[in-house]
């Protein structure tokens, strides 16, 4: 076991990341999945059309570069799990009246805050970053200053010395017409330029030395790493002093504090695994939705290897033992065989040089359409089994088709029909699935404003929320956040914690 809970040396780490793409159309920038799972040979709009996928990692990449993720290997080991339960109920946001905006593709980027300068995110090689509004076909800075991708900031008395590098040179590709007006999406924590894991654990040993911690030593470096390089920092330390790190931290940390450390030195889809998990045991049907509607084919894959090594039980089988409801089981367990259509190499590149319609059915969007129209509002009742075979099979772009074309014949929303036809659990996953097609920084956005709002904080909610979407697009959803609520994201997270977890959550969210 090695002092991992999870006792599996094997997990990978994604980040997946997302990106919408225009005309209301969700883009996906593939290297979806977790660092064990290969990206596709063309990573911009990914292979998986899940949600977490849909937005692609933030960094644009180049036809006919077939780069490789780094998996962990022999030398990085993946992290521990710990407690992360809780979560609430999403509901849409009154302020689109269930609907999510839909740019179109001649509006500037200043629509949604000017969305841009996608940075480097590993194991990804980091190429030129986007300066304008898109997502699946990303656009191409023509600027030849790379951004200074620091290391994070740490006071003298505990920074390590790192010799210096030269900061890369980024490929260069002059953007088309429809590059120009897409998003790119961009986490806002990235890999620590001229790493070394031994000189962090070196900083980390003599923060928890003596009496005391110096909590803001491990704050400034921790928060200032990205997953992979956590995994190796553990790695290091237990081959450099002959500890676990992470059963030394928990011997000096406590509360909310600890819990986001923790969550921080896990790899993700043990992270996941282990959220599913609780929300297993205490019915919090939020956090399934959240996890398992929201990740992509690979990282699904990933998270039953993980279930499956850490509690030595099948997750379909936990899924259809515990969950209740017959038409939310059901999506769940859809979810889970990691089955949604998705687009070949082949169609990636004729979306990048053609645009998203060349990629989309739409004689197969009507029919879809027409479909659930007999199967809702065309008939007396409910047939949930047509619902759920589209709604878990279509990839998201000939989903967002099939919207446009529900709405354009039979003049409503797809979230009006979704509201007139489900109920409960059900009504609420297919919102999710929706929101996150149309754009999935709000759907996040929202989640941490229901983990805070009112009297008390979900603080096993926020924490995930945030550190599994600090590499992916949490510079999107502090955007979104601050268009639905008129508050900064760090505003609110300010009020709602104190403290080491507060300064913690705070140098995350930058």
């Amino acid at each position: 076991m090695s002092g991992y809970p999870y006792g599996n040396p094997n997990g990978g780490g994604y980040p997946p990341s997302h990106g919408m793409g225009n005309n209301g159309y969700p883009n996906h920038l593939s290297n979806s999945g977790y660092q064990s799972m290969p990206p596709p040979p063309v990573p911009v709009y990914g292979n998986d059309q899940s949600c977490a996928s849909l937005y692609g990692t933030g960094n644009p990449s180049m036809p006919n570069n077939n780069y490789s993720a780094q998996p962990y290997g022999a030398n990085q080991m993946p992290g521990s799990s710990y407690g992360y339960g809780g979560s609430n109920d999403y509901q849409t946001p009154q302020q689109y009246g269930g609907q999510m905006p839909t740019p179109a593709f001649n509006q500037p980027p200043q629509q949604y805050g000017g969305y841009g300068n996608s940075q480097y995110q590993a194991p990804y090689p980091p190429e030129a970053p986007s300066s304008s509004f898109g997502g699946i076909y990303p656009n191409i800075s023509t600027a030849s200053n790379p951004p200074n991708y620091g290391s994070g900031s740490m006071a003298p008395s505990y920074q390590p010395q790192y010799q210096q590098q030269q900061q890369p040179v980024y490929p260069q590709e002059q953007p088309s017409t429809i590059l120009a007006s897409l998003e790119q999406r961009q986490g806002t924590v990235i890999p620590a330029a001229n790493f070394n894991a031994e000189a962090d654990c070196q900083a980390l040993s003599q923060a928890m030395r003596g009496a005391g911690t110096n909590e803001r030593a491990l704050i400034d470096i921790i928060a200032n790493r990205s997953n992979a390089q956590r995994q190796q920092i553990k790695l290091q330390y237990k081959s450099m002093y002959g500890v676990d790190l992470i059963k030394q931290l928990g011997g000096e940390l406590s509360g909310h504090f600890k819990e986001t450390i923790n969550a921080l030195f896990d790899a993700p889809a043990y992270f996941d695994a282990w959220s599913i998990h609780q929300a297993l045991n205490v019915s919090k049907e939020g956090t399934l939705r959240e996890v398992l509607l929201t990740r992509t084919n690979s990282e699904i894959r990933e998270i039953i290897e993980a279930y499956q090594r850490t509690y030595n039980k099948d997750l379909e089988k936990e899924i259809s033992s515990r969950v209740r409801g017959t038409d939310f089981k059901r999506m769940l367990i859809s979810a889970i065989q990691a089955n949604r259509e998705e687009l070949s190499p082949q169609q990636i590149q004729q979306a990048r040089q053609s645009g998203i319609e060349s990629v989309i059915d739409r004689n197969r969007a009507r029919q879809d359409a027409d479909d659930l129209y007999k199967a809702g509002a065309g008939k007396w009742g409910t047939d949930e089994k047509t619902f759920n075979a589209i709604f878990s099979r279509r990839n998201y772009y000939q989903l967002r088709a099939v919207f446009e074309e529900y709405k354009n014949k039979h003049r409503q929303d797809i979230t009006q029909v979704i509201r007139s036809e489900f109920s409960g659990d059900a009504k609420d996953a297919y919102l999710v699935l929706i929101t996150c097609i149309r754009d999935a920084p709000t759907f996040f956005a929202e989640r941490i404003y229901k983990s805070i709002e009112g009297l008390g904080t979900r603080d096993s909610t926020l924490i995930r929320v945030i550190v599994t979407r600090s590499e992916i697009d949490l510079a999107q959803i502090k955007q979104r956040y601050q268009q639905l609520y008129k508050r900064s994201l760090a505003q609110d997270v300010s009020g709602d914690t104190s403290g080491d977890y507060k300064r913690l959550l705070l140098s995350i969210v930058k």
